[in-house]
């Protein structure tokens, strides 16, 4: 799945969220529209420009407000973000600063850190961005792992 591009120079995105959860730092994921949404004329700003599967975090929340039929209350105009995302790389790509395309780490092992292997938000082939480097484990199939936090670019 490619990152679909209507993301603004500064990589946000202008939308609509629920008004009780509007607030700067709320991370959401975005599912698929509702049948609703796909005949609503908000449809544009509100689900157009996201990507079903991700991670969006509001930046900014403005001060306009719009009805919304599907929850039968008001949703606030936002400005969104890709959420930064805590994963798991092998350690010899583990470079603050390094560009690279993701694949998920396979494992058939079930383990508390499983979900940082195959992170929710991200999909094989995205270019990611290493942010910052956490700290190295030595997973329980003997991977040398560094958990992350990366950006899709």
């Amino acid at each position: 799945m490619q990152l679909k591009q209507r993301l603004s120079k500064d990589n946000t995105i202008i939308t609509l969220v629920n008004s009780n959860v509007a607030k700067n730092g709320y991370k959401f994921v975005f599912e698929k529209p509702s049948e609703i949404c796909l005949t609503c004329n908000l449809r544009k700003v509100c689900v157009e420009r996201l990507e079903q599967g991700r991670i969006y975090e509001i930046i900014k929340v403005r001060d306009k407000k719009h009805f919304c039929k599907l929850l039968n209350d008001f949703v606030s105009v936002v400005e969104v973000k890709l959420s930064p995302i805590e994963i798991f790389v092998e350690r010899r790509i583990a470079l603050e600063g390094v560009i690279v395309s993701y694949n998920p780490i396979e494992c058939k092992t079930t383990c508390l850190n499983k979900s940082l292997c195959a992170p929710l938000g991200l999909f094989k082939n995205d270019k990611i961005k290493i942010e910052k480097i956490l700290h190295h484990i030595k997973c329980q199939n003997g991977k040398n792992l560094a958990k992350v936090l990366v950006t899709i670019i």
